[in-house]
């Protein structure tokens, strides 16, 4: 039974690289599934088994790079228990990662429309990601705020994230970083 499953995971993940190849040589409007089916060397139809539809697939990519940043973030927040610190290395991991990714400066120079659009939606994978793992990070540094508050907290810092990550100021990552933690944790104070 576990080497099916193996299969199915690599046949997605097959997939998923297939469409970031894509997704960075043509752009979201013209990603096509049986293109990416292709590129993966995979029947249409098994594009169509992991995917309703374009955007469902789209979201997976979109869903996979953001949990490997967040995995990122997390090991490096390992040990940090100050949550000024925490954001400042988590929001320059974040950042970082964003500037060096190839397919996010592709879609950004291509048609960068689509892109804010898309990770701005209220049903952006970005922010359904984000979220949690901010609340996280606050409730194990910061147990006493409450929770209200510390939704609101993430969503804000999610948000921001993603309007620094598709429009990035000139600044070095470790200096918005910086800043941008004293703002968040000035702001969630009393």
């Amino acid at each position: 039974m576990a080497v099916v499953e193996s299969a199915v995971v690599d046949t997605r993940g097959v997939i998923l690289d297939a469409a970031v190849s894509e997704m960075t040589r043509v752009g979201l409007r013209k990603l096509s599934l049986v293109e990416v089916a292709k590129v993966a060397g995979v029947a249409r139809q098994t594009v169509y088994r992991y995917f309703r539809d374009r955007d469902e697939l789209i979201a997976a990519v979109v869903s996979r790079d953001v949990d490997a940043t967040l995995a990122d973030a997390r090991a490096v927040l390992e040990g940090v228990d100050d949550l000024r610190e925490a954001l400042r290395i988590g929001i320059a991991t974040v950042l970082r990662s964003a500037r060096e990714h190839p397919m996010l400066d592709a879609m950004l120079a291509s048609e960068p429309a689509v892109v804010i659009t898309f990770l701005s939606s209220p049903l952006s994978p970005v922010l359904r990601v984000a979220r949690p793992v901010l609340e996280e990070l606050v409730a194990i540094r910061l147990p006493t705020v409450p929770v209200g508050r510390m939704r609101i907290f993430a969503d804000v810092v999610a948000r921001i994230l993603v309007s620094y990550t598709v429009m990035p100021p000139d600044q070095p990552v470790d200096q918005i970083a910086a800043t941008l933690a004293d703002v968040f944790i000035d702001g969630l104070a009393p």
